[in-house]
């Protein structure tokens, strides 16, 4: 077993200082999305831009599809140093610094451009310093899955009551599931792989997704009505052991940070225009698509609100919550 930990560690080094080409560096990146995901369309802009910025002297290895294993296995794996980067959703985050979930919270940004202006801006900096001493990873850069809208098969979802009685799916958060019960919908977990069959069998009504998911995993097919809630925004955070960027010359950190900045606002984008996309597609299909006025939106975020009290002191306070949301508008 000591024999294995030595050739593991070796092999670590090796993956480290030697790579193809005649590379100095190789940096692994791992996450759990296809490769024709935001993620990993995000990843390759971000290495391309590394190995341009570094002269080549960076370069980095993207691997979909969970061929590194899962997103709370690949932030360990970061986190132990054995891994350089990976892509891991925040509310995963959470168990390794509870603080990172406040981007799990109901209602705290309008849209995508308001999100990508709180975590681009000097908070998102702040949260994401915190984060790293606390773990030891550093945020390289985020990536997003969209505003996510309601979709479900039984009811034009136009006010907050609307959800009252609804089984809609959860994820496990705590944070989603205190979020829908406070609306008086039933949070029934589904494993997101088995979702497609349990909304084609009726198993639960509804779920909360992007428009950008309705349209690349044809939830269209077995749903009938889409609301643009808005009230979650989902965030995919770009996390690299801090020791291994301490490694990296002062120009090849510098390289690596601006290529973060310039592939997060890519993949922003990319994420942007697939949920319009998603929502054309919806209303083309006959899905009941319902963009919800500012005054009605402002409802469903007014209730959704009432849960932050549970959870303030989980992520880091009330101040820290409000001046996040400020800092979006």
């Amino acid at each position: 077993m000591k024999h294995f930990g030595k050739l593991l560690l070796a092999a670590v080094a090796l993956a480290w200082t030697v790579g193809p080409a005649g590379a100095e560096t190789v940096l692994k990146l791992g996450h759990v999305s296809s490769a024709d995901n935001v993620y990993h369309k995000g990843a390759l802009r971000f290495g391309e831009r590394v190995k341009e910025l570094t002269g080549g002297s960076v370069t980095v290895d993207s691997l979909c599809c969970a061929q590194l294993g899962n997103d709370v296995a690949q932030a360990k794996t970061v986190q132990l140093g054995a891994q350089d980067l990976a892509i891991v959703s925040s509310n995963n985050l959470a168990q390794f610094d509870p603080r990172i979930d406040i981007f799990s919270l109901p209602a705290l940004f309008q849209d995508i451009p308001s999100a990508q202006k709180a975590v681009f801006g000097p908070v998102g900096d702040e949260i994401f310093e915190n984060f790293r001493k606390a773990t030891g990873m550093r945020v390289v850069y985020t990536t997003a899955w969209g505003s996510r809208s309601l979709i479900n098969n039984k009811i034009s979802i136009k006010k907050p009551g609307d959800l009252d009685g609804l089984l809609i799916r959860s994820p496990g958060s705590p944070v989603m599931n205190s979020t829908y019960k406070s609306f008086g919908a039933n949070p029934t977990p589904v494993a997101f792989a088995e979702l497609f069959t349990a909304l084609q069998q009726k198993t639960v009504d509804g779920a909360d997704m992007s428009p950008c998911d309705v349209l690349s995993l044809k939830y269209y097919e077995v749903q009938k009505h889409l609301t643009t809630s808005n009230l979650f925004t989902g965030f995919g955070m770009v996390v690299m052991n801090d020791k291994k960027f301490a490694k990296l010359t002062k120009a090849e950190q510098d390289a690596v940070l601006k290529a973060g900045r310039e592939a997060g606002a890519y993949s922003w984008g990319l994420t942007a225009q697939c949920d319009m996309d998603g929502l054309a597609k919806a209303k083309e299909v006959g899905m009941e698509v319902i963009e919800l006025a500012p005054a009605v939106r402002a409802q469903f975020f007014e209730a959704a609100r009432g849960v932050w009290g549970k959870f303030e002191k989980r992520v880091g306070g009330r101040d820290l919550i409000d001046r996040l949301v400020k800092s979006s508008q």
